[in-house]
């Protein structure tokens, strides 16, 4: 009898999910973009801003207007909206859905989001459409090369449909410092579209703003570069499993539990 109810608990903890420790689940449902603006720090209060137009979840989503590449076209200044984590964590874990509007990518790739520390230091990630391409991609900003030289990685992933909402999901992990074992993974509508475990992240020792004591803090909207509109709403950050999009469970946690020990049948 014991040795059933062994494996019949094990079995039942390799089976149960592994739910997310939520931060925040941030709906976007604002009366304006100064209440917005009350709890994400921003640079251009408005853009991104709260709007009725296009909402996923509720009655209201936050709307980003594109209007060209900055510093080329007038009026096309980069903005951006900040909110902290719970902590600082070596991981991060987030959940969002993006509706793009007939958008056009600019040449040097589109800002998204862009996860980093809350305290002054590197490796950063910008999740991007780089290059003009519609494709989610992971640049890795702030890598110190072999030479010494400063740098950003590029990880590419998947097509980001347009006209049509979308369920993005990220995973980072900063790794061990000064060991080329960092992750960054990405999900589109539950498909996974992005998996690095090869990622070199933070320093062993502190090289220029990178080192091995930086971790991931705060999670950036950006508006900068492109032309058109997007929407993204039911932003989630978690620093412990993966979300999940709505409507779908969280994936289920295979790893194995420690074999009992110490058990004497009486």
């Amino acid at each position: 009898m014991l040795r059933k109810f062994i494996v019949f608990v094990s079995v039942l903890l390799c089976s149960s999910p592994a739910y997310a420790t939520i931060d925040w689940e941030e709906g976007f449902e604002y009366a304006n973009d100064a209440a917005f603006g009350a709890v994400w720090e921003y640079s251009c209060l408005g853009n991104p801003g709260i709007s009725t137009l296009r909402p996923y979840g509720g009655t209201k989503s936050a709307r980003q207007s594109f209007t060209g590449h900055v510093g080329v076209n007038p009026g096309a200044g980069g903005c951006f909206m900040t909110r902290n984590l719970g902590g600082r964590s070596d991981t991060v874990y987030t959940r969002w859905y993006m509706y793009m509007e007939n958008f056009t990518v600019d040449y040097v790739g589109t800002k998204i989001t862009r996860h980093e520390d809350s305290v002054p230091g590197l490796p950063g990630v910008w999740w991007t459409l780089p290059f003009g391409n519609v494709n989610l991609a992971a640049a890795v900003e702030g890598i110190i090369l072999d030479s010494g030289a400063q740098d950003t990685q590029h990880v590419y992933g998947g097509v980001v449909p347009q006209n049509q909402w979308v369920c993005i999901e990220t995973f980072l992990s900063m790794g061990t410092p000064g060991v080329d074992n960092g992750i960054t993974r990405a999900w589109i509508n539950g498909v996974q579209i992005l998996d690095k475990t090869n990622q070199r992240m933070r320093s062993a020792t502190l090289n220029q703003t990178n080192g091995p004591n930086t971790k991931f803090g705060r999670i950036k909207l950006y508006t900068q570069h492109g032309v058109g509109v997007y929407y993204i709403d039911n932003y989630a950050v978690s620093r412990d499993a993966r979300i999940g999009c709505s409507g779908t469970p969280p994936p289920v946690d295979t790893t194995a539990p420690t074999a009992p020990s110490s058990l004497v049948a009486q």
